[in-house]
């Protein structure tokens, strides 16, 4: 008799977020051409041009209203290889937050590393359509002690869009047991946080991000909060769900595209996992542009939608 034994792979548990939000500015600047300073951008396969903020620059601005509630944040280490000077992450997800929820890579000897895999991942903040790229003229003045001096012309690119930012959270917020360590000894080797402790880190991180209550970079030349319009929050037992492409805005309208939510919760993949109670749906309107929903899509407030994220997190 030929047994065969099948090793089935457990899915955890995946929270996914998906934000509507209203950018002005020039908050996630380029390079500088001259003395113009340009826009982060991207094309579309038809020609678009897609103003953005990267992701690098969301978390920055999330490390620093984490800071803010009091956790200490990687200030990064210097080390010279081969006369080179880099920047490296400290590896220290028990003490820095960020090393946490945004992973790490530690070089250990050449091509090898003691890493994390973010538990949380941020896309970029894309421009939904084609955007006009304006030109805002400004000019650096002398201060007092160089009285008579002529001011410094520059130029800024700016934009005004609806982008959409996505962020996934995976199941090990404060637990280290599937960092990748090279070096024998670790002291966060295997470990997991205590349960408050990993509660409370996630529940900082999930009001800092819905409320929203972080400032994007550049707030020297415009302060600048994201304006959020909608978000929608995934809860899925089953690993990742194909959900992102259906948060859409009816520029049209101004509101919320609830047509591409009835596609979604249509397909038979996702309504499969809604009957069996595998995936469930929570909306955020912080505009009112929300019409009509999905009977099975449900409207919560900010609150309702952390607590509700962590019951089904940590239950």
């Amino acid at each position: 008799m030929l047994l065969v034994v099948l090793r089935v792979k457990v899915v955890g548990k995946v929270i996914q977020i998906s934000v509507l939000t209203r950018i002005e500015g020039n908050v996630n600047a380029d390079e500088v051409i001259g003395t113009r300073i340009t826009i982060k951008k991207m094309y579309s396969p038809i020609g678009e041009v897609l103003p953005f903020v990267s992701a690098r620059a969301i978390k920055y601005s999330i490390r620093q209203a984490l800071k803010e509630r009091g956790y200490e944040i990687d200030q990064f280490q210097v080390e010279k290889i081969r006369k080179e000077r880099r920047l490296k992450d400290s590896g220290d997800p028990e003490r820095f937050i960020d090393n946490d929820l945004f992973g790490y890579m530690v070089p250990v000897r050449e091509e090898l590393a003691n890493r994390r895999q973010a538990p949380v991942a941020l896309s970029y903040l894309k421009a939904l359509r084609d955007t006009p790229i304006k030109t805002d003229f400004a000019g650096r003045f002398p201060r007092e002690e160089t009285k008579g001096e002529s001011p410094l012309p520059y130029e800024i690119e700016v934009a005004d869009f609806i982008g959409r930012l996505n962020c996934i959270i995976y199941d090990y917020v404060g637990d280290f047991t599937k960092d990748i360590i090279i070096e024998k000894e670790s002291k966060i080797h295997g470990k997991v946080l205590p349960l408050d402790e990993r509660r409370k880190r996630l529940r900082d991180f999930l009001e800092i991000f819905l409320t929203p209550s972080y400032t994007l970079p550049r707030r020297t030349n415009s302060l600048n909060i994201p304006e959020y319009h909608v978000a929608l929050v995934t809860l899925s037992s089953l690993g990742v769900v194909p959900v992102f492409q259906y948060l859409d805005y009816d520029f049209e309208r101004k509101t919320l595209n609830e047509k591409k939510l009835n596609l979604m919760v249509s397909r038979a993949d996702i309504s499969r996992k809604i009957a069996d109670k595998n995936l469930e749906f929570l909306i955020v309107d912080y505009h009112g542009i929300v019409n009509e929903l999905p009977s099975n899509i449900t409207k919560v407030s900010v609150d309702e939608a952390v607590e509700k994220i962590l019951k089904f997190y940590f239950e």
